[in-house]
């Protein structure tokens, strides 16, 4: 299930922006990546095949830790493929937290523009697991019980 998709188109060409897309972290404007491990590293059929593990920390407040059980370290997987010869960019990040269930995958692609070669189209996808449906289902009856008890007494 497609939970959102956007597009965006950067004035560079590709070969920047795929090599700024890459070296994206640490950058000063997204200070929650706290650490990158490289995973593997490989080259097959020309194309660059990269994993990385991602380790973020979000400052919450220590009741959204107990109501959530988030610690505020994040943790996900990142897949890259960058095929130079064709000129596309795909980077696939998958949340590690939490169950199965509920994780939910970003996928990044960047391409020349078909009208001008000069600038970059990014799109976005963000794709969630089946279970947010039954999450938010359980979450919508957790809600009516509480309510249903405060309204009592």
């Amino acid at each position: 299930m497609r939970i959102w998709s956007s597009e965006h188109t950067f004035d560079h060409e590709w070969e920047t922006v795929a090599m700024a897309a890459f070296k994206k972290y640490p950058n000063p404007l997204n200070r929650a990546v706290t650490g990158i491990d490289v995973v593997k590293q490989t080259l097959e059929a020309g194309k660059i095949l990269t994993e990385r593990i991602i380790q973020s920390h979000f400052s919450i407040p220590s009741w959204a830790t107990k109501l959530t059980g988030f610690s505020g370290t994040q943790y996900s997987h990142e897949y890259t493929v960058i095929d130079p010869h064709r000129k596309e960019f795909s980077l696939t990040t998958r949340n590690l937290n939490g169950s199965s269930f509920l994780r939910v995958d970003e996928k990044l692609t960047y391409k020349p523009d078909q009208e001008d070669p000069n600038k970059t189209v990014l799109k976005q996808d963000v794709i969630g697991r089946q279970g947010v449906e039954w999450v938010i289902d359980h979450l919508k009856k957790e809600y009516e019980a509480i309510s249903t008890k405060l309204h009592d007494i």
